[in-house]
């Protein structure tokens, strides 16, 4: 009879777990030796490396290209009685989000004056 019950208890409790993956943008490729020079670079040429930036800032001094490339790592689980009363008995959650980003500097001629790059992708957590 406790079998029977544990049993039917097992049977009315659901669970749940979820695993997501997003990546947003393009990764970063190395940008070939000598390809873009302080004070020498152009926009055009930084767009024709680089595509279309995901911003556009405009600033008194000149524009600033930003790139981006976000990874998004998420898992849940979760246990509910989804019969009769809907209750939620135990649920946990983890995301974790880290992003790649290149800010390219302009003057007002449009020349490249400055340029920086921080890569967090890599300590994204695997799991």
């Amino acid at each position: 009879m406790r079998c029977a019950r544990a049993l039917c208890a097992a049977l009315l409790l659901a669970s749940a777990c979820t695993i997501e993956r997003a990546y947003v943008g393009n990764e970063f490729g190395e940008l070939p030796e000598g390809s873009v020079v302080v004070g020498q670079t152009t926009k055009r040429e930084i767009l024709e490396l680089m595509g279309p930036p995901d911003r556009i800032l405009r600033q008194y001094d000149g524009d600033v290209f930003v790139y981006a490339y976000i990874r998004r790592n998420a898992s849940t689980f979760s246990i509910e009685e989804p019969v009769i009363t809907n209750l939620m008995l135990f649920s946990y959650q983890k995301t974790q989000e880290k992003s790649d980003r290149l800010v390219v500097f302009f003057d007002r001629g449009g020349l490249l004056s400055g340029l920086g790059f921080r890569r967090g992708t890599l300590q994204l957590e695997r799991f």
